[in-house]
């Protein structure tokens, strides 16, 4: 099973985070079962819910200490 996240990087406040809204990216969910091969959300109160909603939370807390990519605010 995969799990997918998407992460941007917004210039005028030079920090990076974690998109909140999966389904804007992934319409047909964000786990990727390799098996069936189907994308999907996983199921309330699942071992892949709770897998994921630790992910996320290791994601989210690691997020902000990513290095700037400008220095003094240029390339």
């Amino acid at each position: 099973m995969q799990y997918h996240y998407v992460v941007g990087y917004d210039s005028d406040k030079d920090r990076w985070f974690v998109e909140y809204d999966p389904d804007a990216y992934f319409p047909d969910g964000y786990m990727w079962d390799n098996k069936s091969e189907v994308w999907s959300v996983p199921e309330e109160g699942s071992h892949e819910e709770a897998l994921d909603y630790k992910c996320l939370n290791m994601l989210q807390s690691l997020v902000p200490i990513w290095p700037s990519p400008l220095v003094n605010g240029e390339l």
